[in-house]
């Protein structure tokens, strides 16, 4: 330990939790944490005591299942009680990555080109790095791990199949080198494991248990440690989730009877008070402190969400946020409010700081608020760790960081994430979170006969919803929103949430349904003054335009084509004193899946597309050779504002001549 730091913390630990942080640094640990156990408490101060022993930021590499249990990770660690400023210091520079993005470092790094890399799927990428561990004649992307001293991974029981395969080639990799032990510390719960689909639906194939390989992979050496006590939730919710545990570790059930004894305690459940119908109104009869309205599917989610808004123009006065899985990541609007008038190919950290306080002196109070710009030294970090430079960089590359606004983690929301008191997301979503209350929506009716694939892995998951409550969870009847939409599948690797009535609802705002340029092109919006009057209105009305109500009005690319590959669709604001601005156009992914769903059904492209939603302002970029119509400041930048969409396109049905 290093001379003249104090003991790890003062917080009361219990015996196995100290075992864990105070673990030798070369020691292999196996952390068996059930909900509730202290898992992210300990796994940060693990750090801690890395960095104690005097490791270094850069000799730990941490990673994670997902970019929420990466927040909840690094909010944890800013929450430790540190009286140590060099400690404080040496936290800071840590980085913690998902498995998704630490591959596609690794191999970015290793010499593939981003473009290529950011083509194919996570799942490829993955599998390359799987393969090059393995490889003992691989020098290449081994010499990127040549500093690391100890490995922290947490939901280890979430790795599907290829994700799993690579944390045990990499831990093995690390040991295999000849040089001296590296440690690790692996944490998770093997009963909320909830992510087999992943692997049954790439091949068919059941996953194999990700535990049971790292044990065999490491042998004698693995050290196994079981955190028990629940800290986190009222006694009557840990009673109700040591039954669950109980039911699920037992060895006298198979999954289907496990899977029949969770449904009868999940059926036991307090109902929601919802009425009829869930709406805005419902939402201030929620409990106070935050709450999670927890679905078993997109399709659910994104129902919640439109009946939660209703017929509002903007956001319901209580704040909600939906947060879908599979959901894109963006460069936030912070990185444009500063650079979207910076015409320099590089700029210095004394250029910077000048750029910085006229930002905090230009705007307003409350649009600096929402946009949420970082202090100076934490805006420069972020900025160089973006740019693949070192934060103490004197200057640094404006293309780098152009190239890298689309890269995987470039720029983490768990810096700067905007809170609400009502998250709307999936179970899966809501791995690794908690919440004070939670409000869970059960399925449709099952049928008799109904018998999903994996019966344990649907046990696991109504594990994970009841565990993500503190205080206390309610059931939302089915009914209670109108009929979900299905998950249907899209040329390309996409899929949308597909609705059909007598109107045909229709997810939109995947990545690339927009065109990001169109929100600087003079020829869309008109002038170069709409031009300007669009970027003025993005930054200065960042708050008023989540939710916003748009409106999609077809348009014709090259209207004397007459082809309807060339039709585009503008996103017109609907409602307030912004009715009728065009903000830019949709791409043409967009027109094409329109095209797919219903032309082989006879049907013809609506002419206007109603209730979707503005998401959040963020900032885009584009190519230099694009050859568009955008004027000055923005043609020189390649910096500007644009906005996501969420929810679902709305429009009735026609069908075309001789259908």
């Amino acid at each position: 330990m290093v001379a003249g730091r104090a003991p790890v913390s003062a917080v009361a630990l219990d015996a196995e939790q100290r075992s864990v942080i105070e673990a030798s640094p070369d020691d292999w640990l196996l952390v068996v944490a059930g909900p509730g156990t202290g898992k992210t408490q300990v796994a940060s101060m693990r750090l801690v005591h890395l960095l104690r022993t005097g490791f270094y930021p850069s000799q730990i590499l941490v990673l994670s299942f997902s970019r929420s249990a990466v927040a909840t990770l690094t909010r944890r660690i800013k929450r430790l009680d540190l009286k140590d400023e060099a400690l404080l210091e040496e936290l800071r520079h840590l980085s913690i990555r998902t498995f998704d993005s630490w591959a596609f470092r690794m191999l970015r790094q290793s010499g593939s080109l981003p473009a290529e890399l950011l083509r194919r799927t996570h799942d490829d990428n993955i599998s390359e790095v799987s393969e090059r561990l393995a490889d003992p004649a691989d020098d290449a992307l081994a010499s990127r791990l040549e500093n690391v001293r100890h490995v922290i991974v947490d939901e280890f029981q979430d790795l599907p199949g290829v994700r799993a395969r690579m944390v045990t080639e990499l831990l093995s990799r690390l040991n295999d080198s000849g040089k001296a032990k590296i440690g690790f510390t692996v944490l998770g719960d093997p009963a909320q494991a909830i992510f087999r689909f992943a692997d049954r639906a790439r091949d068919g194939a059941p996953s194999t248990d990700p535990w049971e390989d790292l044990k065999k992979r490491m042998g004698t050496g693995l050290t196994e440690i079981r955190l028990e006590k629940n800290y986190r939730s009222t006694d009557q919710l840990a009673t109700l989730a040591a039954s669950m545990r109980k039911i699920l570790r037992s060895n006298l059930l198979d999954p289907a009877s496990k899977l029949k004894a969770m449904r009868v305690l999940l059926d036991r459940l307090p109902l929601s008070p919802t009425g009829e119908r869930i709406d805005s109104k419902w939402m201030t009869s929620l409990p106070r402190g935050s709450v999670a309205i927890l679905t078993r599917t997109n399709g659910e989610a994104m129902r919640v969400a439109t009946m939660l808004l209703g017929q509002t123009e903007g956001l319901p006065a209580i704040h909600f946020r939906l947060k879908l899985s599979g959901e894109g990541v963006h460069a936030p609007a912070w990185i444009s409010a500063l650079f979207s008038h910076y015409k320099l190919p590089t700029i210095a950290r004394t250029v910077f700081a000048m750029l910085h306080a006229r930002a905090e002196a230009n705007l307003d109070v409350s649009v600096r608020a929402v946009i949420a710009i970082p202090g100076f030294e934490q805006a420069w970090r972020m900025l160089a760790h973006a740019a693949g430079q070192p934060d103490t960089a004197a200057s640094i590359d404006m293309e780098s960081i152009r190239q890298r606004l689309e890269w995987p983690d470039s720029f983490p929301d768990d810096e700067n994430q905007v809170t609400a008191q009502i998250l709307v997301t999936t179970i899966h979503q809501a791995k690794g979170m908690e919440f004070d209350n939670v409000e869970l929506l059960e399925s449709r009716p099952r049928k008799d006969d109904d018998s999903p694939a994996d019966p344990l892995e649907e046990a696991n998951i109504g594990f994970v919803a009841i565990t993500r409550a503190g205080l206390q969870i309610r059931r939302l009847p089915a009914e209670c929103i109108y009929r979900p939409l299905n998950d249907t599948p899209f040329p390309h690797g996409r899929s949308r949430q597909v609705g059909w009535g007598k109107m045909l609802n229709l997810q939109m705002g995947l990545r690339g349904d927009i065109d990001a340029t169109s929100f600087v092109d003079e020829e869309i919006l008109g002038t170069e003054a709409k031009v300007s009057e669009v970027q003025q209105t993005l930054l200065r009305q960042t708050s008023a335009l989540r939710g916003y109500k748009v409106a999609l009005r077809r348009v014709t690319a090259v209207p004397e084509s007459g082809r309807h590959r060339d039709a585009r669709y503008e996103l017109v604001l609907q409602g307030g004193e912004l009715h009728g601005l065009v903000l830019g156009r949709t791409a043409w992914q967009l027109t094409e899946d329109l095209l797919n769903v219903l032309w082989s059904r006879g049907y013809g492209l609506p002419n206007n597309i109603y209730n979707l939603r503005i998401g959040e302002v963020v900032t885009l970029t584009s190519t230099r050779d694009e050859h568009r119509a955008i004027p000055d400041p923005w043609r020189s930048s390649l910096i500007w504002l644009g906005v996501t969409l969420f929810g679902t396109g709305d429009f009735k049905l026609w069908k075309r001549k001789g259908q």
